[in-house]
Parts: C-alpha cells; sequence; structure tokens
C-alpha cells in the first residue's frame, strides 16, 4: 500500500522509513533520523550546471581517438544515458511512493532532479563534443547494451504489476538502485576518467555526476535498506537476496565492461574483474553483509578510478550516519 501524501492526524513521532503514518510535513529541524537530512544538505552542496563544464576542446581531442577508444566512449555514455534516464522515473514513480520519511523523501526527489540533470548534461557531450544523437539510440541498437538495460530495469519489474509489494521486495528496490548507483556507473564512470588526459572536459563532467551518484544517492539507498531491514524486521534472508542481486548486477558489469573496452590499453580481462570485485567488496561491506572477496588495491583501473573521484582527504561519512563538510569537492567516496 502506497504512502498517505498528507495525514494531518497523525500522532507519528518516530518516522518509519516504510509502513509509516507520517503528517507528511518535512521537519528539518526535527528529523526522525538525522542521516537524511545530512545527505539533503550534501544534495544542496553538490549541486551543479553542465553548461559550466568546459569541454570545448574536446571537440577536438575526440578525433585523437583510437578506434577502440571511439568505441569505448560512444558506449560508455549510450549506457550512462539509459542508467540515468531510467533511474529519474523509477525512484519517484515507483520507490519514493513507499517511503514514509519525510526527508527521505525528499532526498529522493532532489535525487530524481539530479539524474534528469546528469541526461541533460549528455546532450552536451553529444552535440559539442560528437556532433550526433547516435548515443541516444545504442542502448536500442547495440545487443549487449540492450541485454544490459533489460537486466538494470528487470530489477524493479515488481513495480509493473498489480500485486502486493513486501517489505522484503521494498528492501531490495532500494539494492535494486544500490547496484545502479554502486556498481554500474562506477564501470561507466572509469572508461571516460580513463581518457581524462585527452577528454579532459568529459572525464570534468563525469566526476560532477559522480558526486552526486556516489557521494549522495548510494548512501542514500544503502541507508534505506538497513532501516527497511530494522523498522520491518526482516532477517538475514533478505542479506542473502541482496547479496545475490549485486553480485549478479556485478556479473553483467564485468561482461559489458570487457564488451565496450576491447582493444583498449589497459583493460584487461583480469583488471576488469578486480576493478569490481574492489567495487562489489565495497558495497557489500556497506550494508554489513560478510563477504570474502578479494582484489588487487593498487591495480591500474582501481588507482585511475581513486585518482577522479577522492579530491581530497577530508570526506564525509553518511554511511556511518556523520559528517564533517558539506564542500561540493567532497565525496563519501570511502569504499
Amino acid at each position: 500500500m502506497k504512502k498517505v501524501i498528507y495525514n494531518p492526524e497523525s500522532k507519528e513521532t518516530i518516522n518509519k522509513i516504510v509502513n509509516g503514518n507520517p503528517t507528511g510535513i518535512a521537519n528539518f529541524v526535527n528529523p526522525s533520523r538525522t542521516v537524511y537530512k545530512t545527505i539533503f544538505e550534501g544534495q544542496i552542496a553538490r549541486f551543479w550546471n553542465p553548461a559550466t563544464v568546459n569541454i570545448t576542446e574536446d571537440k577536438k581531442a575526440v578525433k585523437t581517438l583510437s578506434e577502440a577508444e571511439y568505441r569505448m566512449y560512444e558506449l560508455t555514455f549510450g549506457k550512462l544515458i539509459f542508467n540515468d534516464s531510467i533511474v529519474t522515473n523509477r525512484i519517484m514513480d515507483n520507490i519514493n511512493p513507499f517511503i514514509t520519511d519525510p526527508i527521505a523523501n525528499a532526498c529522493i526527489a532532489f535525487q530524481s532532479a539530479e539524474e534528469a540533470l546528469h541526461s541533460y548534461s549528455y546532450a552536451f557531450i553529444g552535440d559539442d563534443v560528437l556532433g550526433s544523437t547516435k548515443i541516444y539510440d545504442i542502448f536500442r541498437t547495440d545487443d549487449n547494451l540492450k541485454h544490459l538495460a533489460n537486466k538494470i530495469n528487470s530489477r524493479y519489474s515488481i513495480f509493473d504489476t498489480d500485486t502486493k509489494i513486501s517489505d522484503t521486495q521494498k528492501a531490495l528496490a532500494a539494492v535494486a538502485n544500490i547496484c545502479l548507483e554502486g556498481i554500474s556507473f562506477p564501470a561507466g564512470f572509469l572508461p571516460i576518467w580513463s581518457l581524462g588526459h585527452t577528454m579532459r572536459g568529459s572525464a570534468s563532467m563525469i566526476t560532477e555526476i559522480s558526486r552526486n551518484e556516489l557521494g549522495s544517492h548510494l548512501p542514500l539507498y544503502a541507508n534505506i535498506y538497513k532501516h527497511i531491514k530494522e523498522d520491518c524486521k526482516l532477517g538475514d534472508s533478505t542479506d542473502a537476496k541482496a547479496k545475490e542481486m549485486i553480485l549478479e548486477a556485478a556479473k553483467e558489469e564485468k561482461e559489458f565492461l570487457k564488451y565496450s573496452t576491447e582493444g583498449v590499453l589497459g583493460f584487461s580481462h583480469d583488471s576488469i574483474d578486480n576493478f569490481i570485485e574492489w567495487v562489489v567488496s565495497n558495497r557489500l561491506r556497506e550494508l554489513n553483509i560478510d563477504y570474502s572477496g578479494s582484489y588487487i588495491k593498487d591495480d591500474g583501473l582501481i588507482k585511475i578510478f581513486k585518482k577522479y573521484s577522492e579530491l581530497n582527504d577530508t570526506r564525509s561519512n553518511f554511511f556511518e550516519s556523520t559528517v564533517k563538510n558539506y564542500s561540493k569537492q567532497e565525496l563519501d567516496m570511502d569504499f
């Protein structure tokens, strides 16, 4: 059952994340769970405008890319366009109607606007850099991306039926977003960052996007998942299902990353496996789910990712529900 939007007769003082009975009023002065206010403040601090990112030189630089690099560039942006477009609506139409903490609602609403902003930013890549709208159709014309897109969308398919949504399914909907924000997006940021020495503007654009996805959206859904488990008293079986989803998403992202980076120097199959294993290990740790995976932490692809994502040493830790600073230049990247 979806939440009641406005309920002035409610006596609820501690807002449940789902199945609650709130007034509907977003009380930022006295929030039930301060972590959502903290995340919201971080979202405000990281707001940006794609028009301020200088990608002028990329129009010339793109012509210097090898055939394999150009293919990787196009495929990656085709994937990112799908990711941002689908999540803009999924979170508002499917997930938010069940979230009964008003401050968490505010975070999701802000996120939806950010995802739409990311979609808008890709217009600058298509128009100004590539001079083509091809990247908007790759999810339909490339069989491998089409397969990945269908897999990502299928994680939200429970909302496409008229059946009652269980508490476990609500928790797993949060995991679907963790798979997107915390696995699929990093696997999309990495190829563009690998071209950062050439495609400087594109790399800067992705860095701005990563601040939203990894600094705010990822901890938002990690906290939502844990709070659904807490409020609804869900047990280890939910963690087992979450782990299965994350590992399946990782497998899909490995396959597509190997496909999209074929022939690009530095993207060996072993290095891709290692990078995704590092990402997965961090995602499961953030959810307090045991995992015995291992990786080489100083591998080249991880170094590239850290170079662009870790902007300085003063970072907030939204996974621990505390914050030191809300500066736009700072990320919660404590993977």
